[in-house]
């Protein structure tokens, strides 16, 4: 076991390198008519935008802020929305960089006049650059105002021919250059005039901007790809959270990963003798086909034929948990959200384990997760608290499983009493009860290391199983794909998604090498409502997006691979699919 997790220092750095290609980046967001907010200044600087505008009408000698002279409203000046705030942030030392624009719509030159006297007034705001746009004086009358004023030039034509020294930011209409409304791709001529119109403008050397864009999620990241420097919206908070996060909704695999090709020679009708249940966790459509679109369309289980839909919803929710799910799978039956192998009042339910066993099966758990995790536990455990790890933990000892593969060696002391611990590199036989812990809690991550201690933990407990005459039973749990759509990480979830498709590429050789061995790879259920918004076929590039942190009621697919997989055809609740394995046994 040292010498894999050892191994994971080169696959981490690897891993890490392709992460942080991608993560030189960092996105400026704009708050376009930030005055037509319900809390001007103050939503858009708290929610992170590097750019305010705000637009000017000079009349009797005060600077009010709006559109037009006809919607001046008493009391809403340049000095009492935007100077004053900006002051007291200074005053109390929480004034950060920031770009203010301020648009004039009033007569150019006495406007100025007028804001250069009232700036003034403010000479602490070193950290804020006003750049003036709209009404504007000609460009080779910049040099005649203070330092501390810069403009926003509109003309990408005259970038070679005037003096760029008072020139603080560049901005032209979108719409100029492109009919694109901010849904799926630009024309491909639309895109190319847009790029052009970026580059003369980054040419210059300034930031800049576009305005009139649409506002939208696509458009934003489409936006930022392309090295428009501010991103105009009018949802400061929401693009800027979203383009925050955008770098770590990327992934992108540098090197394929090999896949293994089904050989589909066992006879279908005939009944299987062992079975390997492999259990994602959190793990939906969009999750295999990330992990498929980074390894440039090629997975393992994309390469297995018979497939079903999986109805997820527990006993006394729409949306299950792991504990739920997992006992639907293992028993047969529906239970509350957080039970563990007990029905909805409790009652104790018989498991595949308990059921093979009986049969003359060897058991197995193996799991990158704690060995009391919701779904191994589901398989050993009667608890109606999922959090009870005591009573799982003592429900375990008392499981007729032959041995198990998994994090949870914080608990060794207790399991000890009758599972005999042996390390991985050890482990080549079974005689009574036995635990190979792969970590002290859950498992060490992809990220954090884990290099390929799952496919290998699939590989030598089938080489230990299918050395022995009895029959088995195995179940695989990928766990850490939940996490992966727990934290909105499209990184973890790949990772975690090409490590599961390597067990199942393990658990796929044995089927072809043994024949007689029905493999069954589904989910407990979907996390995170992970959706696919870009990337690339070829450079294995996935853009993700979330809509939730939590679990969904989405359907799961289900692949099933072996002696009677067509059995696991369709559409169906999780319950079903402990009746299915035990019909393909003969056991019902």
């Amino acid at each position: 076991m040292k010498k894999i997790i050892g191994v994971a220092v080169l696959i981490l750095w690897f891993l890490g390198v392709q992460h942080n290609l991608l993560a030189q980046e960092t996105y400026k967001v704009h708050s376009h008519n930030d005055y037509e907010q319900e809390l001007p200044f103050w939503y858009a600087y708290s929610n992170g935008a590097a750019s305010i505008e705000a637009d000017v009408f000079l009349k009797n000698g005060t600077l009010y802020v709006t559109h037009a002279e006809n919607e001046i409203k008493e009391g809403k000046t340049l000095e009492k929305l935007y100077l004053d705030r900006l002051a007291s942030l200074e005053k109390s030392g929480e004034l950060r960089n920031l770009q203010l624009l301020i648009d004039v719509k009033s007569e150019a030159h006495s406007t100025l006049k007028k804001l250069v006297e009232v700036l003034g007034h403010y000479p602490s705001l070193g950290k804020v650059k006003f750049v003036i746009s709209g009404n504007r004086p000609k460009a080779e009358e910049y040099q005649n105002y203070p330092d501390f004023i810069w403009f926003d030039h509109q003309n990408l034509e005259e970038l070679d021919n005037i003096d760029l020294t008072k020139v603080g930011l560049v901005s032209v209409s979108f719409k100029d250059f492109s009919v694109w409304n901010g849904y799926g791709r630009m024309t491909a001529p639309d895109f190319e005039t847009v790029q052009k119109a970026i580059a003369k403008a980054k040419a210059s050397g300034k930031p800049f901007r576009f305005w009139a864009t649409p506002d939208t999620k696509t458009a934003w990241t489409r936006l930022a790809k392309m090295g428009v420097d501010f991103i105009n919206t009018d949802e400061p908070a929401l693009a800027v959270q979203y383009l925050e996060k955008l770098v770590g909704n990327i992934f992108q695999l540098k090197n394929e990963i090999p896949v293994y090709e089904p050989k589909y020679g066992y006879d279908p009708q005939s009944k299987p003798k062992n079975v390997i249940l492999m259990i994602g966790d959190g793990n939906g459509l969009a999750q295999i086909t990330s992990a498929m679109i980074a390894n440039r369309g090629k997975l393992t289980v994309a390469g297995l034929k018979n497939i079903g839909l999986v109805k997820t919803a527990s006993y006394d929710d729409l949306i299950t948990d792991s504990a739920a799910g997992g006992t639907a799978m293992a028993t047969g039956n529906k239970t509350n959200n957080r039970a563990i192998g007990v029905g909805p009042k409790g009652e104790i339910l018989t498991n595949l384990v308990d059921i093979t066993n009986q049969k003359g099966f060897n058991t197995a758990i193996i799991s990158t997760d704690a060995i009391y995790g919701a779904t191994p536990s589901a398989f050993f455990a009667h608890q109606v608290e999922r959090d009870n790890t005591e009573g799982l933990v003592a429900d375990l000892t008392k499981s007729p499983l032959d041995f198990f593969m998994a994090g949870g060696q914080n608990q060794e002391s207790t399991i000890s009493y009758v599972f005999k611990t042996i390390s991985f590199d050890a482990f080549e036989d079974f005689s009574g009860p036995t635990a190979v812990y792969l970590g002290e809690n859950k498992v060490p991550s992809m990220k954090n290391g884990r290099g390929e201690a799952l496919p290998e933990a699939v590989k030598k407990s089938l080489d230990v199983l299918g050395a022995k005459s009895e029959p088995f039973f195995l179940m695989v749990e990928g766990a850490q794909i939940d996490n992966g759509g727990h934290s909105n990480s499209t990184i973890d979830i790949v990772q975690e998604m090409l490590d599961f498709d390597q067990a199942i590429a393990e658990a796929i050789r044995f089927a072809d090498a043994d024949q007689n061995t029905l493999v069954i790879i589904t989910a407990d259920h979907e996390t995170s409502g992970f959706g696919i918004v870009g990337g690339s076929l070829q450079d294995g590039t996935v853009q993700g997006d979330f809509l939730t942190v939590d679990h969904t009621g989405i359907m799961v697919p289900l692949f099933a691979y072996g002696p009677h997989a067509e059995d696991f055809n369709g559409v169906y609740e999780n319950t079903e699919i402990f009746q299915k394995i035990l019909l393909a046994l003969g056991l019902k």
